[in-house]
C-alpha cells in the first residue's frame, strides 16, 4: 500500500499535486490535483481548481470541474461548482453540484496522465503558472 499525501488544516496550500498514492485534503488548497488513487476532500476543506482521479469523496467545497474514472460520491452538505464527468455518481442528502454531471461508463477509460500531459504542454502550464503562483504561497508538488 501507497503512502497517503495529506493536506493539513490551518493553512492555504496552493500548487499542483501530482501523485499515485491516495491524498487527503484537510484544509484550503488552490491548484489542480492529478491523482492515480482516491481522493478525499473532508467536510471542512475547500478546493479552488479541477480535480482528475481514480475514484473521490467529498464532502466539503470544491470550487472546479471533477473527472472521476470511477466513483465520485458527495458525502452529506458537499458541494461541487462545476461540472463532474465521472463512470458512477452517488450523493447523499443536502449535497449539491451546480454544473452538469456526466455519468457514462466509458469514463472509466479517462487517462489522468495523459491529462497531466497536456496540461504540461509550454504555453498551457505558462498561462497556468500565471495565474496560480503570482503571490507568495506554500507550492505542493508532489510526483
Amino acid at each position: 500500500m501507497l503512502p497517503a499525501v495529506q493536506v493539513v488544516s490551518g493553512g492555504f496550500y496552493f500548487g499542483i499535486i501530482r501523485t499515485i498514492s491516495p491524498i487527503r485534503i484537510e484544509g484550503d488548497f488552490k491548484g489542480i490535483i492529478f491523482c492515480n488513487n482516491k481522493v478525499i476532500i473532508d467536510s471542512k476543506a475547500t478546493v479552488n481548481g479541477d480535480i482528475l482521479c481514480h475514484e473521490i469523496v467529498i464532502g466539503g467545497l470544491v470550487e472546479g470541474n471533477v473527472i472521476c474514472k470511477n466513483k465520485c460520491l458527495l458525502k452529506e452538505n458537499a458541494v461541487v461548482s462545476g461540472v463532474v464527468r465521472t463512470a458512477q455518481f452517488e450523493n447523499e442528502m443536502d449535497s449539491s453540484v451546480s454544473g452538469p454531471v456526466y455519468v457514462n461508463k466509458e469514463n472509466k477509460h479517462i487517462d489522468i496522465d495523459e491529462y497531466y500531459d497536456l496540461f504540461n504542454k509550454k504555453e498551457n502550464l505558462e498561462k497556468i503558472k500565471a495565474e496560480y503562483f503570482s503571490l507568495p504561497q506554500k507550492l505542493i508538488l508532489i510526483t
